[in-house]
C-alpha cells in the first residue's frame, strides 16, 4: 500500500514560488461557544437511492462528498454479496444517472468504478476498475463521465493504474497514473511509480516532479493551478525511509514547491485548493514526529503560529473564500485531536459533542458554517456535527426524529446550506446499512429543537472527565497517528474516517 494511498479504503474504494513564513501577532485563542446570530435551521432529508445494491456511500476524494451548487451529489452503492464492486451514480432533484462501465475488451472484465469530483456541468471524474479474466488483477482507469453517465477512458493501457481526482468547471482534469516500475514509496494504489498528470480536453500531459521520481496530482482550480505532492528527490530519509515529498502547485507549466523542505520534515502535502488560489496542508518538522498546518495564496503562513490546542500535529483541511481555514489540532496530551477553526489571527477550538473526545470537520461554507464528524477516539463511534454561530450541534436533533436513520459524519455543505452526509438505518431488516442523504434546509428550528446537550465545549470537561478520557484515546488515537519509531502517519494529516480509531495501526500498536 503507497504512502498517501487513502484510509477510506478500509470502508469504501481508495480515493489521498518560494515558500516566506509570515509575521504575526499573538495567537487569540477562542472557545466554540460565541454568540449565535441567526435562527437555526431545521433539515428535510433526501435519502438516495441504492440503486442495484443493498447500501449507499457518499463518494468523494478523500472524505469531501462532490456535491455541486446545482444540488448533483456523486454517490456509490453496492451490494452486500459483493461488497467490493461499487456502481457510481450522481442524483439531481431526483435523477438518478448511472456512471457506466468501461467497454468490454478481450480478458478484461468490468468491475464498478468511483467517483471523485463533479463541476458544475455534470462532469464526473474517478476511475472505472477492469479485472483481467485469467489473473483476476484489478487495474483502476482514470476517466470522465460525461452528464449522460458516458465514460472516457484517460488511457488505452489496461496494464497500470490511474486515477482522476479532480474537475475543475472548464473541464481540465488533475490525477496520476502509475508506470510497471515497482516503487515501495509509491503515492499509487499499487506498489508502481507514480506521475502528476492532467488531462485537457483530451490530451493527457505529464506534469513531472520536483526532483524526486514519483508525483501525484489532487486538485484543479479554474484557473487552471493543480496542487498534489512531490519527491523532492530520491535519496530515503533517515526518519521514514522513503524519499522526502513536499506539496506543490502547478501553473503555466511549471511546478513550484510552495513549502520547501516543508517545516524541516519529510512529508508534506495539500488537503484542498479553491478557485481563489489557496491550498491548505500540512507541512512535518525535523524528525517527522510533528507537523504543523499551513495555507498559501502565492506565499505561505504557518497556521500555527496563529494557534493549536497544544499537541504535536495539526494539519489545515479545507478552505473557504474569506480565507477561514478548518482542520484538526491535537490535544497537549497528544491524546485527543478536535475541529478547529483558524479565521484571520483568531484560533477557534470547535470541540466535541458531548460523550465525545475527538472531532474531524471536512468542510465550511462561505457562511462559516462548518460539517464534519463528531466521536469516540477508543470505539470510533461517529455523529455528525453542524457548528455555526458559535455552536456545534448533533445534525441527528435537526432532522426528523421518525427518519430512521443515524447521522454519521457532514461531509459538505454548499453555501445554500445543502449537507451532503453519511448514515445508517436504524430500523427495519435493513437496520445498520449505510445510506448516503441530502439535508435540504426546511425552515427555522424552535428553540427546543437545540438542545444544549448536543454542545460542548472545553469548559464542560472535568478534570477527572478529561483524565479518563485521554488514557483511553492514547491508546488508539496515538497509535493510529504515529508509525514506526513514533513518525507522523501523514494519512492521518488527511481527512480520514474516524472509525478507523477503533481498529489497530499498520504496524499493530
Amino acid at each position: 500500500m503507497g504512502i498517501f494511498h487513502n484510509v477510506r479504503a478500509a470502508l469504501v474504494p481508495a480515493t489521498l514560488a518560494a515558500a516566506t513564513t509570515m509575521t504575526l501577532t499573538m495567537p487569540q485563542v477562542v472557545s466554540a461557544q460565541e454568540t449565535a446570530t441567526a435562527k437555526p435551521q431545521k433539515y428535510r432529508v433526501a435519502v438516495l437511492p441504492v440503486g442495484r445494491g443493498s447500501g449507499t456511500y457518499l463518494a468523494g476524494y478523500l472524505f469531501y462528498a462532490p456535491l455541486t451548487q446545482r444540488g448533483t451529489v456523486g454517490v456509490v452503492s453496492f451490494d452486500s454479496a459483493n461488497p467490493t464492486v461499487y456502481d457510481p451514480y450522481t442524483w439531481t432533484d431526483g435523477r438518478y444517472t448511472y456512471r457506466k462501465t468501461l467497454p468490454s475488451i478481450p480478458s478484461w472484465s468490468n468491475s464498478g468504478g468511483y467517483i471523485n469530483w463533479i463541476n458544475q456541468w455534470g462532469l464526473s471524474a474517478g476511475y472505472a476498475t477492469r479485472t483481467d479474466a485469467a489473473s483476476k488483477t484489478s487495474v483502476d482507469n482514470a476517466v470522465i463521465w460525461t452528464p449522460d453517465g458516458t465514460p472516457i477512458d484517460f488511457l488505452d493501457s489496461t496494464e497500470t493504474a490511474s486515477h482522476a481526482v479532480w474537475v475543475n468547471d472548464i473541464g481540465q482534469v488533475s490525477g496520476w497514473t502509475a508506470s510497471t516500475k515497482a516503487d515501495a514509496c509509491s503515492f499509487g494504489t499499487s506498489l508502481a511509480h507514480t506521475q502528476a498528470v492532467m488531462w485537457e480536453f483530451g490530451v493527457l500531459r505529464k506534469l513531472g516532479t520536483l526532483g524526486g521520481t514519483d508525483s501525484y496530482g489532487e486538485f484543479i482550480n479554474d484557473l487552471g493551478q493543480i496542487s498534489g505532492h512531490s519527491q523532492s528527490s530520491n535519496t530515503p530519509n533517515a526518519a521514514t525511509g522513503c524519499p522526502p515529498f513536499e506539496p506543490f502547485i502547478w501553473q503555466d507549466g511549471k511546478m513550484t514547491a510552495i513549502n520547501p523542505g516543508n517545516f524541516g520534515g519529510a512529508q508534506g502535502g495539500t488537503n484542498y485548493l479553491d478557485n481563489r488560489g489557496q491550498a491548505v496542508g500540512f507541512g512535518t518538522l525535523k524528525g517527522d514526529t510533528e507537523a504543523h498546518p499551513f495555507i498559501w495564496q502565492g506565499k505561505l503562513q504557518d497556521l500555527s503560529k496563529v494557534g493549536t490546542l497544544g499537541g504535536a500535529e495539526s494539519s489545515a483541511y479545507n478552505v473557504n473564500d474569506s480565507g477561514h481555514v478548518v482542520g484538526i489540532s491535537y490535544t497537549a496530551d497528544n491524546a485527543a485531536l478536535r475541529a478547529v477553526l483558524w479565521r484571520g489571527q483568531k484560533f477557534v477550538d470547535l470541540s466535541t459533542l458531548k460523550g465525545d473526545d475527538c472531532s474531524e470537520p471536512f468542510r465550511i461554507n462561505g457562511r462559516d458554517q462548518v460539517v464534519g464528524v463528531s466521536f469516540s477516539c477508543e470505539t470510533g463511534v461517529e455523529h455528525a456535527f453542524l457548528w455555526e454561530n458559535g455552536q456545534m450541534v448533533d445534525l441527528n436533533t435537526r432532522i426528523p426524529a421518525n427518519s430512521g436513520l443515524q447521522l454519521q459524519s457532514g461531509n459538505w455543505i454548499s453555501d445554500d446550506g445543502v449537507i451532503a452526509a453519511q448514515a445508517v438505518l436504524t430500523s427495519g431488516p435493513d437496520k445498520g446499512a449505510p445510506r448516503a442523504v441530502l439535508l435540504i434546509p426546511d425552515g427555522d428550528c424552535k428553540e427546543a429543537a437545540v438542545p444544549d446537550v448536543a454542545v460542548a465545549s472545553a469548559d464542560d470537561v472535568t478534570p477527572e472527565a478529561t483524565k479518563e478520557a485521554s488514557a483511553a484515546a492514547a491508546r488508539t488515537a496515538v497509535g493510529m497517528l504515529r508509525g514506526a519509531a513514533g513518525r507522523v502517519n501523514p494519512l492521518l494529516l488527511k481527512p480520514f474516517s474516524p472509525a478507523l480509531f477503533g481498529q489497530k495501526s499498520a504496524d499493530g500498536r
